[in-house]
């Protein structure tokens, strides 16, 4: 192995980095700006497949996105916590942060969603966020009732009764936010 000499500058850095974003809080930035009333922009986004495949479900949902990886930036288009769809077929892939969110912004549609990833995202629990959306009186089950995707969730004429509901916040902060995110737009 070669070796590096490090040695301390004689003087202050000038430098400027660019951090590249994160995907759990682009995703959240997303769905929050689909829920929100007109155009929503999201700086500093970070691109990744999770990212790619939460503007990919938020667009099968009728929402219009508008992505520059350039310049870390997506616009959405809220439609004020409106779902434009009666239903959808949804593949995440093996984005985590898109099957947990988009579990809990579908609350605020209406009709037949089904929300399925690859082979690993098939093995990834989710049970506690589904126990957690049923006890706010969600039709929703694990499609091979092992607590795993793909998911079924059925939303009704009269939405989500809505109610009491406890989860684990050390199982994942991401299950907290399906569940507060929708939260404030939800009519209980």
């Amino acid at each position: 192995m070669d070796e590096i000499e490090i040695a301390p500058l004689s003087h202050p850095i000038a430098a400027s980095i660019r951090v590249p974003g994160s995907k759990s809080i682009t995703n959240r930035a997303l769905i929050l700006g689909a829920m929100a009333d007109g155009r929503s922009t999201v700086s500093g986004a970070g691109f990744n497949d999770d990212t790619r495949r939460m503007a990919a479900a938020l667009g099968a949902l009728g929402f219009t996105l508008a992505l520059d990886e350039a310049a870390a930036r997506i616009t959405v288009e809220g439609r004020g916590g409106a779902i434009p769809v009666r239903g959808a077929r949804l593949d995440v892939g093996g984005a985590g942060t898109a099957m947990r969110f988009l579990l809990g912004f579908l609350t605020l549609g209406r009709g037949s969603f089904r929300i399925d990833g690859n082979r690993r995202m098939r093995e990834r629990p989710i049970g506690p966020l589904l126990d957690a959306l049923a006890a706010l009186g969600v039709s929703v089950r694990a499609e091979r009732n092992n607590g795993c995707p793909p998911v079924l969730m059925e939303i009704g004429k009269g939405g989500v009764s809505g109610g009491a509901a406890q989860i684990d916040a050390t199982v994942s902060s991401q299950f907290v936010s399906a569940l507060l995110m929708p939260a404030a737009l939800s009519a209980v």
